[in-house]
Order: structure tokens, then sequence, then C-alpha cells
């Protein structure tokens, strides 16, 4: 516990140098307040609980000047206090390539990405290649590789930061590829072990459609196997307003089907999600709806409490 501790702080020590070494524009503050309906446990679609559990969840987000360090709180529910230690998101250059770290609570997630302009591809890890259209290369080299915007990346990576273990950055997101409609990955290839059989290597081959008039409209993520992982279908779009469903099938151990709405121009996700144990045959259900979204300057990254309190009082 001590060691974590120990590395958090000594992350949040170079995130605050590097911010500032750089310019001295103070971090930028998103604020994001979520309320969750918890609609209870199902088994053979009959509810086991009687009555819907509220909770308020409340996001805060700190970016540097550059976008290219993050820490984040999350108060959901629990008491406001200034010994709550954030995550840490972090992108820098290293060599040929960079390097996202993500230090959550006991673990960390690092993932190195390498960009090759003749291919027009990005590389996540060693293994999962992405193919892009002349234009988004050109985007996503610029701002990612060249600027660090961690933003733009969560953009890009957006249906697979679960299993890059980056879910808690996917209300950050900056939306891009839904702004600009000659912005497309054209396919994918992914590989992973299975989490219970770490000798099994799952190959992805990843397919991405588009509509007529350039909106993402389909994403099919498939072992050669035939196996489905992610298949996210638009439902339709208007004004910046996109609907999707969305089916994840985690090794036929946890099936999850997800409404999303998403206002790119707002920035408001929400969701309604069913989630299907496999094996114990459970099936739980819950809403989360954006109820406030806020963004302003501040001077500090460490928070106290009294910081806290006024940013989640503010109106």
């Amino acid at each position: 516990m001590m060691k974590n501790l120990i590395h958090t702080l000594l992350i949040l020590v170079t995130f605050h140098v590097t911010a500032f070494a750089q310019t001295p524009k103070s971090y930028t503050v998103t604020h994001i307040i979520n309320k969750t309906i918890d609609k209870g446990e199902y088994v053979d679609d009959k509810r086991i609980d009687k009555k819907d559990k509220i909770s308020t969840d409340n996001l805060i987000y700190i970016s540097s000047p550059k976008n290219d360090s993050i820490a984040f709180y999350d108060f959901n529910d629990s008491p406001v206090s200034e010994k709550k230690v954030p995550n840490i998101c972090a992108l820098a250059k290293n060599q040929n390539s960079l390097l996202l770290t993500y230090k959550n609570g006991s673990y960390s997630t690092k993932l190195k990405i390498t960009f090759n302009n003749n291919e027009k591809t990005v590389l996540i890890g060693d293994k999962d290649v992405f193919y892009l259209n002349d234009s988004y290369y050109k985007y996503v080299q610029k701002s990612v590789g060249d600027n660090l915007n961690i933003p733009d990346l969560i953009d890009f990576l957006e249906d697979f930061l679960a299993g890059y273990g980056l879910e808690d950055l996917k209300y950050i997101s900056s939306y891009e590829k839904y702004k600009h409609k000659d912005f497309k990955i054209t396919k994918a290839y992914m590989e992973s072990f299975r989490t219970q059989a770490s000798d099994y290597l799952d190959k992805w081959n990843v397919k991405f459609s588009y509509s007529n008039a350039g909106v993402p409209s389909y994403v099919l993520k498939e072992s050669g196997e035939g196996d489905r992982e992610i298949e996210k279908t638009l439902i339709s779009s208007n004004k910046g307003i996109f609907k999707y469903t969305k089916h994840t099938n985690s090794e036929s151990r946890l099936i999850t089907d997800t409404d999303i709405r998403m206002d790119v121009n707002n920035h408001r996700y929400d969701e309604k999600v069913t989630s299907l144990q496999a094996g114990l045959g459970k099936e739980t259900r819950y809403e989360i709806k954006q109820i406030s979204y806020k963004k302003f300057h501040f001077k500090e990254l460490m928070l106290t409490s009294g910081n806290i309190s006024n940013i989640i009082s503010s109106k």
C-alpha cells in the first residue's frame, strides 16, 4: 500500500513540474456530475430486489495546459477529502514512440504508441495495429504524436478503452472523429490472451463502417473463430447527437448490452446498461445520466477538501 502511494506521489510531482515548466497557463478543471440509477438484479427476467438505488458521482478531471497530463478525482456518494489521491494519466515521448501511463488506485497501465507514416498506421503496444485514412492519420499524428493530446487519444481508442484499462477517461474524449466527417479508421488487427487461459491467444479483426455522411456507423471486433467481442451499431445521428447500441461479450462470461447517447457539442454521454453474468445466470441493469458538465481554469493540481467543495457546489 505504501509503495503504491509513494509511486503515485512521484507521478504527481512529475505531472506538476512538467505542466508548469512549459507554460505559465493554468490547469483546466472539468467537473461532471453523473446520476446512476441501479435498476437491480434479475434472474430469469424476474427482479430480485424491489427498489431502484440512486447514487451521484462527482468526476473531477484536472488537465495540464497541453493536455498531456490529467489528474482524475472520483467522488461517488463519498465524503469530500483532501486525502484522496487522484488517478494520474500522462503521455510522453519515449525514443521513437510515445508512452501512456495511467495510475489507477492499486494498478497501473502502460501503453506504447508508435506511428508509421508510410503505412498510416498506429501501433498500440506490440500487436494492435490501427489503419487510418490520410486525413485522420495526419490529424492524430500531429495532435497525439507531436502535441501529446490525451483527449484526442481517448477519442481515437474510444471503443477499446475498457480493454486498455482506460474506461475512467471516456468522459474527456474530444469527440473529434464525430465532428470531422473525413476522419476514418479503415480497419484494425488486435491480439489478446484469455484472462482465464493465459496461454490462449485470441486474434481479432476489427471492421469499421461509415454512413454516406461520414458518420461512424458500425464497429465489429471479431476473432478468427467467429467470436464477436464488440459490436457497435449507429441508431441515429442528428445535429451532433448520436445514438448507438453496443454489444460486448467478454469470453462468454460477461455479456453486456448498452444503449449510448452522445451529445458531442455539449460533451454529454448517457448510457443504459444490461449486463449478464453468464455463469451465474444473473442480470444487472442500470442507467447513467449526466446532469452537469462544467469547465473552468484552476491554478492548482492537488485539491484540498475546500477546493473540491467549492468545485462541487459551484453553479
